[in-house]
């Protein structure tokens, strides 16, 4: 029986919603078992299992651990984003940091999701991009822009690009994230405000900074 092309499109969304929902499936399994029993130690067996699907399915969905990493990475950049990209053009930099470091903090520290952030460092790490393509990485971009309008007014040393600045700062955020998992000696907001203070006391231009205490 042929369809027409109206039943063929039918087909079509059913399919595709099919397999939409397989994929968030399979991703809450995975997070779920690496959460569980490690990255490193998780067997895709177990996740099929626990999706209810073929071990063929996740490999379809995801080629590697690693592309469930990185779709939890976009899920926790998520929020942060929405929340940088809300702040008016031209606010200071403490805005976008406490944006950043709010959203970070309560999306890591919520269902043991801890226990992937050195797993998310390493896979970050080997998926970085290189600097020309700055714009693929959605939150790398957008904290590479604030950190561009903040050295245009004179709060940012010239010495180093603000671009650069802005790699260098998500790359301690990164550091401190990873450094926390491992020794959670206090909660992670604190640690990332902390770092923040600490890095920008080193990047200010001295005249007139707002970030340098006295």
């Amino acid at each position: 029986m042929l369809l027409d092309a109206d039943d063929q499109g039918t087909h079509g969304l059913v399919r595709d919603k099919q397999r939409e929902e397989t994929r968030k499936k399979l991703y809450h399994a995975a997070i779920e078992i690496f959460c569980r029993d490690g990255v490193a130690n998780c067997r895709i067996e177990d996740i099929a299992l626990k999706a209810e699907v073929s071990r063929a399915a996740f490999y379809f969905h995801f080629p590697s651990k690693d592309d469930v990493l990185l779709e939890l990475l976009r899920e926790a950049e998520t929020p942060s984003l929405e929340a940088i990209n809300a702040l008016p053009p031209d606010a200071p930099l403490q805005s976008v940091f406490d944006a950043l470091i709010q959203n970070t903090a309560a999306f890591w520290s919520a269902e043991n999701r801890n226990r992937l952030l050195v797993d998310m460092f390493g896979v970050s790490m080997r998926r970085t991009t290189i600097l020309a393509d700055r714009e693929a990485e959605v939150i790398r971009a957008a904290v590479s822009k604030r950190f561009e309008f903040a050295a245009g007014k004179g709060e940012l040393s010239p010495v180093i690009p603000p671009e650069v600045l802005a790699d260098f700062y998500l790359l301690n955020i990164f550091a401190a994230m990873a450094s926390w998992c491992v020794q959670p000696i206090m909660p992670l907001a604190d640690m990332l405000s902390g770092v923040t203070v600490l890095f920008m006391n080193g990047a200010s231009n001295p005249a007139g900074s707002p970030f340098l205490k006295a």
